[in-house]
């Protein structure tokens, strides 16, 4: 009889329990929703555009019809900086594409004085390192150039960055008053968001800039661009 009732004891405590169990556990499932409100997801942004790194330079770069690459005299007689497609190597790897396209960093962020100076400021290395204290990079390859810009930091020295676009001593010229007047970026360096190494997209002659000049309504006055720095 003892068994009997033992074995009765048993079943209902097992029923009650398999009864309980779901009731107990929807009310953690509700308990554990409430308690953790869902996420926002963050948009994807749009894929950057592909344009091609000479597209938007004015007049494709050219002082006259006649001035082709192929037929360009920097080619045969030099400077070597002068000619378009120069793109000399640099201290570190830095990728446009990376840091632009990619990560979607503001232009103004490195080139601070663009618009507020009569020169287009290279970052300081202190600037490279506001990021790269905290990222390392992906890969090995890009861990070693991170590393190259700390040493550099470590040494107090700055990046000694091989100058692109070079312009000839005897001219004068001012990026903030071509920006003030709407001259874009790409007018004069082409889509730099697409290179993986900066490089010229025109020779940049004197008969190109004074005929933007004469297209804008700007002064073709020798003094302008060759007056007193």
């Amino acid at each position: 009889m003892v068994n009997k009732l033992r074995f009765v004891f048993v079943g209902v405590f097992v029923a009650a329990v398999a009864a309980f169990c779901p009731v107990f556990e929807k009310g953690l499932l509700i308990q554990e929703a409430v308690a953790q409100p869902a996420v926002p997801q963050v948009p994807t942004p749009p894929p950057y555009p592909t344009l091609g790194v000479r597209t938007g330079v004015y007049n494709d770069g050219q002082a006259a019809l006649w001035d082709l690459n192929i037929t360009d005299h920097f080619h045969y007689f030099g400077p070597p900086q002068r000619v378009r497609g120069y793109k000399p190597e640099q201290p570190i790897k830095f990728s446009h594409v990376i840091h632009v396209q990619q990560n979607r960093m503001e232009c103004q962020y490195c080139h601070w004085s663009v618009a507020k100076a009569g020169y287009a400021a290279i970052p300081e290395v202190e600037t490279c390192m506001g990021c790269h204290k905290l990222i390392n990079g992906k890969d090995e390859a890009g861990k070693a150039e991170i590393q190259k810009i700390k040493d550099y930091y470590e040494k107090g020295q700055p990046i000694p960055w091989v100058k692109v676009h070079v312009v000839p001593d005897y001219l004068k010229f001012n990026h903030k008053r071509h920006v003030k007047a709407g001259v874009s970026c790409q007018e004069c360096h082409g889509q730099v968001p697409e290179m993986d190494v900066v490089e010229r997209v025109s020779s940049m002659k004197m008969g190109w800039c004074i005929s933007c000049h004469r297209e804008r309504g700007a002064s073709i006055d020798c003094l302008v661009c060759h007056g007193h720095k």
